[in-house]
């Protein structure tokens, strides 16, 4: 067939084909397609290319019903009974409406009825728009991204407890009002309403609309009936109000009669003592006056010391649902914390070491899990962070934890985190979305305020906190803990209840160790023993000549005028002269170095222990059963050094070394292969294998945290540790030795604090385990001081001082904030605590004394 089909052909076709109505004919379909006149056209094509052409082939053209597809097609409803009208409401899209104002009634007499009515803007919702220009609490949240460690394109929640007449703008300060600032540029009509938009010429005008006059009548003659019934409503009730008037005057009258003739009687009985009351004067002032006191401010106290010499013997009635128990009974200071915290308070916890300060710690992260609300938990270094990341993960089975660290991010979204106190000062700063949950922030160890570097880090992150933050605060035992607890309630202005504990649940006994003999110096009630004192005093005398010289030796070398060459016990060597007067100068020195007469002397009287004093003492708290042991040594180099000294000695049978031996393979296994030999982890690995350990600041942070797992578990029994380790770590142990009570900060040598010292010694003992814990102090070859010693142990321990210093950090994220000035964080500052707490006593004298003035 030569012929082509086009569209109008096969149309035709397919028509004549469908008037077809018995389909069992086929001659009937044969002679309507014979029949059917083909087009022909100059360009033949079969049927196939048709096809393509129209159904296959794209065009770049799209139909008009594809736009259907992509789109609304609004229902114009034109057969409604407003046909005069375009029905358009479908073709507009309202938006939602922000309602940045509101109507607020007057009311006026007893009853509050309604005398008028204002529109008042709601500055929060105009000012508060995002986190780039507010500081409410209820601003907009930001992206995902920023909510847990804030941006700095963002402004911090507003301090809690910080007057807003602190934070007013420049147009404040002047007199302007925020409301007549915020409405200055709006227009209002004649009733006190906004009527014409910022921006627009007008407002809305009001249109009446058309209403048929059937309708009208109507609606008028229902008006009518109801201002009937309601006139009738108002006549009756005329009437009742005038029957109620008449019976209260009938009763005033003859209750005025009654009094009228009390008072006659008492006037006649009490006449002859009016005369002589004439006589008499009214007051005696010896010619001084009283000062009236008007407004005078009250002092208020924002800390309540709680009482722990009684039981609570109601504490299951109190606290019948508890977020959280534990298998054993709770001490008085822990039903304290947990009634308080039950109670929406802040609490100051100062307990002893040991004593069960974690316990309060894990109550509030189960009440944040019960109410849906975040925890966060901070400490001063990452080694305590890292520690209660494990005792938490492995105490609390339904409550996710994170931990939040300059180098990890572990489960930032978990009810309750674990971080730094400078992770949360940035976090703060920068204004993160996280801050709004979080219920309670724990603050461990508040005595790291006093540190000189850091304890400002503090002060920046109670003052910034937002006012829904509780507090907790975990401390050592301090003298000024009410000072401190007063500084925060009356910055926060919210109470917080201060509770310390009385005595340590588990007594110390400290000893000295000298020439292998261990003498108890201070007994388990604190009683100072001084014969024992002398005593080691007189074992190391008895001993003195012998390998250390006295001060009074004159050999050779010596300080007396005529010198020999070498000095001491030791040959002479090259060196300068030993002093610098004439006729006195002794050649020589130190052997194979020349030094100073006095240099000299220190050199010999040097105090240190030697390679037999560890073993020896280590052998004897073994067969007293007196290990675990923690040796607190001020040095890493010396660290190291004594743990070489207990060469030969093993504290671990076959079973303890396989057990540590898996346990460090498998923690080591996440290092490269290069790193797992290296010579710090390969001779770690020898001492653990022996129960024998060093932890100090210089060790691989895996290092250490491996040491800390195997100490808590108890395969480590010797311990060598900075002061680091005494620092919040959960980790007691039988004995606590100190090689030293003097240590360099960095100046020079000074004698611990009774704080550190405390601290320190408070990792002995362990609850339940032992009835005393034994702390050993070192003296070598000369005795200590008595009034050292009984400072550094028995003195009262450092009070919370503010070290509080204006830093470039600290400048810069207050200009950035604007709103809170830098005078304010240095008002609000633990330094200024003394001026501010005077400041209601010394405005009360500044009343008086102005009203003396005035009289």
């Amino acid at each position: 067939m030569s012929e082509r089909l086009d569209s109008s052909s096969i149309q035709v076709l397919y028509q004549s084909l469908k008037e077809i109505t018995n389909d069992a004919e086929m001659e009937l379909f044969e002679d309507r397609i014979t029949k059917l006149n083909f087009a022909s056209t100059n360009e033949p094509k079969n049927a196939n290319d048709v096809i393509k052409d129209r159904f296959l082939k794209p065009s770049n053209i799209l139909p008009w019903n594809l736009l259907d597809m992509v789109q609304d097609v609004p229902q114009m409803n034109f057969l409604d009974d407003h046909s005069d009208r375009l029905d358009y409401k479908e073709l507009l899209k309202i938006p939602n409406p922000i309602n940045r104002t509101s109507y607020q009634f007057k009311r006026t007499g007893l009853e509050g009825k309604i005398s008028g009515y204002k529109e008042e803007v709601n500055l929060k919702e105009i000012t508060n728009a995002n986190a780039s220009n507010s500081l409410s609490i209820t601003r907009s949240i930001n992206h995902n991204k920023n909510s847990v460690r804030g941006s700095t394109a963002q402004l911090p929640f507003t301090p809690g407890g910080i007057p807003m007449k602190s934070m007013k703008t420049d147009s404040e300060q002047n007199g302007i009002s925020a409301m007549s600032n915020a409405t200055k540029l709006l227009h209002k009509d004649d009733q006190g309403l906004f009527d014409i938009p910022e921006g627009m010429k007008r407002g809305i005008k009001p249109v009446d609309t058309a209403v048929d006059n059937e309708d009208q009548n109507g609606q008028l003659k229902e008006l009518k009936q109801l201002d009937e019934i309601d006139n009738e409503l108002s006549i009756k009730m005329e009437i009742d109000e005038e029957k109620i008037k008449a019976e209260e005057n009938f009763n005033k009258t003859l209750s005025d009669e009654i009094i009228e003739e009390a008072t006659e009687e008492t006037t006649a009985n009490n006449a002859d003592d009016a005369e002589i009351d004439e006589l008499l004067p009214i007051g005696i002032d010896f010619g001084r006056t009283k000062a009236v006191q008007k407004n005078v401010p009250l002092k208020k106290e924002w800390a309540h010391v709680v009482d722990l010499n009684h039981k609570i013997e109601n504490f299951d009635q109190l606290i019948p649902n508890p977020a959280r128990t534990w298998p054993f009974e709770l001490d008085t200071f822990q039903k304290e914390a947990v009634y308080h915290l039950e109670q929406g308070d802040s609490v100051f916890v100062a307990a002893h070491t040991s004593a069960g300060k974690t316990v309060v710690a894990e109550y509030a992260i189960a009440m944040a899990h019960r109410n849906m609300t975040k925890t966060i938990y901070t400490s001063p270094i990452k080694a305590l962070s890292n520690q209660k990341f494990r005792d938490f993960k492995e105490t609390f089975d339904d409550v996710d934890i994170g931990l939040i660290t300059g180098d990890v991010q572990i489960n930032p979204d978990a009810n309750c985190l674990i971080m730094t106190t400078e992770i949360l000062r940035s976090m703060l700063y920068r204004g993160a979305d996280l801050i709004r949950d979080v219920e309670f922030v724990i603050f461990d160890e508040v005595h790291y305020v006093n540190d000189q570097d850091r304890g400002v880090v503090w002060e920046e992150v109670i003052i910034m906190l937002p006012q829904h933050v509780k507090f907790i605060l975990l401390s050592a035992t301090v003298p000024n803990t009410y000072e401190f607890a007063n500084w925060i309630g009356r910055t926060k202005q919210k109470n917080i209840y201060v509770i310390s504990t009385p005595k340590r649940p588990v007594p110390l006994e400290i000893n000295i160790w000298t020439k292998k003999e261990l003498i108890p110096v201070i007994n388990q009630n604190s009683e100072f023993l001084d014969a024992n004192f002398r005593k080691h005093k007189e074992i190391l005398n008895g001993d003195s000549t012998k390998g250390i010289p006295s001060k009074s030796d004159t050999g050779k070398g010596g300080s007396t005028a005529r010198g020999g060459r070498g000095g001491g016990n030791t040959r002479g060597g090259r060196g300068g002269r030993g002093n610098s007067t004439r006729g006195n100068a002794n050649r020589g020195g130190s052997r194979g170095a020349g030094a100073m007469g006095s240099n000299k002397r220190k050199f010999f009287t040097q105090d240190g222990p030697s390679k037999k004093t560890w073993p020896e003492i280590v052998n004897y708290l073994r067969k007293r059963e007196l290990l675990p042991m923690v040796v607190f040594v001020f040095s890493k180099k010396r660290c190291e050094e004594y743990a070489d000294w207990l060469e030969g000695i093993n504290f671990c049978n076959n079973k303890e070394k396989s057990q540590i031996h898996m346990f460090i393979e498998k923690s080591i296994t996440r290092l490269k292969k290069e790193d797992r030999d290296l010579p710090q982890i390969l001779k770690t690995r020898s001492l653990l294998e022996r129960g024998i350990a060093v932890h100090h600041g210089g060790l691989l942070p895996i290092v250490k945290e491996l040491i800390e797992i195997l100490f808590s578990k108890g395969f480590i029994k010797v311990l060598f540790a900075t002061e680091t380790f005494a620092m919040g770590l959960n980790l007691p142990t039988r004995t606590v030795i100190f090689s030293s009570i003097r240590k360099h900060d960095g100046n020079g040598l000074r004698e611990l604090t009774p704080g550190e010292f405390t601290q320190m010694a408070g990792r002995a003992g362990r609850r339940g385990l032992d009835s005393t814990g034994t702390v050993i102090v070192m003296a070598y070859n000369s005795p200590l001081s008595l009034a050292t010693f009984k400072e550094v142990t028995m003195g009262v321990p450092t009070r919370l001082q503010s070290q509080f210093t204006l830093t470039y950090n600290m400048i810069l994220n207050l200009l950035r904030i604007e709103a809170l000035r830098v005078e304010e964080m240095i008002k609000y500052s633990f330094s200024e605590n003394a001026k501010e707490t005077l400041q209601p006593e010394n405005e009360k004298q500044i009343k008086l004394l102005q009203a003396e003035l005035q009289l």
